[in-house]
């Protein structure tokens, strides 16, 4: 009499791979800059902060962080292409579970349960990045009112410095409720080590992006034998 043994399993990696090394590296110069034009901005906006760090010098750091984000953006234009365009489609496109996502409100942020399947993105990651991407894009733009209207008075606008610091208060907010969610939230801080080693907790990836991940192994090589 013959038998046949059971076919093994297919075992996977505990983690899986969320984060490319040009996108951390995209992140890690974002954070960098943020926090030089924030700091800066604050020495600029504080008479008390003025002490630490004169204006003019104040100014001058400003101006380079904005120009270092600034060409690093362009350099990851123009030598990734398809990264940008695979992560703009991603954030571009609000589908059906997407929506039901956004309906269930706040509690979705601190709460997954019962939500809809999401892709590598879910619908809180896609409109944070679509906002601080639109905040980010009137920052340069009233910035550079504000540099060159320091030069050229007929480029000097009421209400550039307001707008300004108003955006800079709505993108302190979002980044705030960022920091909070990637380091102190417990359901939602196991993302942290996708930024500082690239990769997630599996598990906590299908409880999170379950679609993403059956896309992902869909595409993985079967290691069975």
């Amino acid at each position: 009499m013959s038998s046949t043994s059971p076919a093994p399993t297919r075992t996977r990696p505990a983690t899986i791979r969320r984060f490319t090394g040009v996108q951390r590296l995209l992140h890690l110069i974002l954070t960098i800059t943020f926090l030089g034009m924030l700091w800066t901005g604050l020495c600029l906006w504080s008479p008390a902060l003025a002490e630490v760090m004169n204006r003019p010098l104040a100014k001058q750091w400003h101006f380079y962080s904005a120009i270092a984000l600034g060409v690093a953006f362009v350099l990851i234009l123009v030598l990734r292409p398809r990264d940008v365009r695979a992560f703009a489609s991603a954030v571009d496109q609000l589908d059906r579970a997407d929506r039901a996502w956004l309906r269930g409100g706040p509690r979705r942020l601190f709460s997954h349960v019962g939500a809809p399947e999401q892709g590598w993105l879910n619908a809180g990651q896609k409109l944070n990045t679509a906002i601080t991407i639109g905040l980010l894009i009137v920052l340069t733009g009233t910035g550079l009112l504000l540099w060159i209207g320091e030069r050229n008075t007929a480029f000097r606008f009421a209400g550039t410095v307001d707008v300004h610091d108003l955006a800079t208060i709505l993108i302190v907010l979002l980044v705030s409720g960022h920091l909070y969610l990637a380091i102190f939230n417990p359901s939602t801080r196991a993302s942290l080590s996708g930024m500082t080693n690239g990769s997630v907790d599996r598990e906590w990836a299908r409880a999170n992006h379950r679609r993403w991940v059956e896309e992902c192994e869909a595409q993985e090589p079967d290691d069975r034998s």
